[in-house]
């Protein structure tokens, strides 16, 4: 096995090549290489822009059909797929790496395009490539620091209503989300590793929000501790709800190899970002003491609202088109609204919470088929709106304050929340994805169109 630089990328990658039968082709062997290596990178982009790992070896599967190959193997991670390539007797095994986990669904919905739709038998590996360059060219980050710093403002201060928090707090929520996001989006961009922005937008939203409310205390307008649980809420931006669902999804394949390791990496996120805010309200005094609920009928038709927009706001920030900010919100505001009307009936928080997951799993394959839109774009933006930010921050810092019963409870409310809600989207698609509810692949053996689509 020996170790090759991938041309014109960072990514590192090793190589074994094995021939069975009696003559050696140096020719035939560099090209499956290269043909290998193009359907890696498509593997590579898919699993870069955060698609789930059943959606990557698809894609892959597809693009090796088209190539030629007699068949594949992969496993694939979070930063990492190994795979061997079968053509007759010979095969070559590829194992390639990058180091920056990312979510960028205009890219998902690019690459499953080009996967479902343009790859022909007899394909050249040029070809492949030059479709992929273009991707790589076009498909860039649609919205400016400033529509995503709006953004996560509009989502937090929608979390913040959502969990019953007075109106001026909303208002400093947004605020103070605006500036996290601003602050980590800058940080990014230096190149910082993605934790050094977690905790930079994570302690800048916080201490933005208890600057706010003290200027507002000094001049009179209003007591800093009536508002000040409200900083958990200006830092929901930073949650990781693709990674966390997708990570869900593909544990109830059973692929371990992906679901484990997008779920290590949504908790280290969720960590970092806990233990940051919890540190800042230990220096500042701020406490997450939860607001007392008092929904009303007017609360109710707020909160539709508030659920279309906060789920916008978080489909921005997954680098979504407006045509999926407005599927996945519509979607998500639909299943919401249900949730809320089953706990105003008096049902557990687990079972609305399945319900909701549900709703938005079946709701997301109807509405994603119509759209054209890949389904993950659309289900798992909308379900983050029900993600139990606020207990999970609140988790930490009781723990940091020794109030161990109370983190206990907070750590097995948002454990449970969170299952809940992957278990109604999973059992959505053992209902309307029949490829995945028999864990179908791809058929090598299954013809293909022999010319480029027109």
């Amino acid at each position: 096995m020996a170790a090759e630089k991938w041309p014109g990328s960072q990514l590192s990658r090793e190589v074994e090549v094995e021939d069975l039968s009696s003559q050696y082709d140096p020719n035939f062997h560099r090209q499956m290489g290269v043909e290998a290596d193009v359907v890696l990178r498509v593997g590579m982009m898919l699993m870069g822009a955060g698609t789930s790992g059943y959606r990557v070896l698809r894609g892959m599967k597809r693009s090796a059909r088209a190539l030629g190959f007699d068949h594949l193997d992969a496993n694939v991670g979070l930063t990492q797929i190994t795979c061997t390539f079968h053509r007759g007797d010979s095969f070559r095994t590829v194992i390639a790496r990058t180091h920056s986990p990312a979510v960028d669904a205009s890219r998902i919905e690019a690459l499953e395009d080009l996967t479902h739709n343009h790859l022909y038998s007899g394909i050249t590996a040029e070809e492949l490539s030059g479709m992929l360059d273009s991707i790589e060219s076009d498909v860039k980050k649609r919205w400016s620091v400033w529509v995503l710093s709006t953004a996560a403002a509009v989502a937090c201060a929608a979390f913040a209503f959502l969990n019953f928090f007075p109106v001026q707090a909303v208002g400093l929520v947004a605020l103070a989300a605006f500036v996290g996001q601003f602050v980590r989006y800058e940080v990014l961009h230096q190149h910082v590793h993605q934790i050094g922005g977690i905790i930079a937008g994570g302690a800048a939203a916080s201490i933005t929000f208890f600057i706010l409310i003290e200027l507002l205390g000094f001049a009179g307008v209003v007591e800093p501790s009536s508002l000040s649980s409200g900083y958990v809420a200006a830092v929901l931006f930073l949650i990781p709800g693709f990674p966390l669902f997708s990570a869900l999804i593909d544990i109830a394949r059973f692929d371990f190899d992906a679901g484990i390791a997008r779920l290590g990496y949504a908790f280290t996120v969720i960590f970092t970002a806990t233990f940051t805010v919890s540190m800042v309200s230990w220096l500042t005094d701020l406490s997450p003491d939860p607001p007392v609920p008092a929904p009303d009928t007017r609360w109710y038709l707020l909160a539709s609202v508030a659920s279309f927009f906060g789920i916008a706001g978080f489909a921005f920030l997954f680098n979504s088109s407006r045509r999926m900010v407005l599927v996945a919100a519509s979607v998500g505001t639909v299943a919401n609204a249900v949730r809320l009307v089953l706990l105003e009936l008096g049902t557990t928080i687990y079972f609305a919470a399945f319900i909701g997951g549900l709703i938005i799993g079946l709701l997301g394959a109807v509405a994603s088929q119509k759209a054209r839109l890949p389904r993950i774009t659309t289900t798992v933006p909308a379900a983050v709106i029900m993600i139990p930010g606020v207990t999970m921050f609140r988790a930490v810092y009781y723990l940091n304050d020794g109030q161990m019963d109370q983190a206990v409870a907070n750590v097995a409310t948002g454990l449970m929340v969170v299952g809940a809600i992957g278990a109604g989207m999973v059992f959505a698609r053992l209902l309307t994805d029949r490829d995945w509810a028999l864990g179908r692949l791809i058929d090598f053996d299954k013809e293909i169109p022999r010319k480029k689509p027109a």
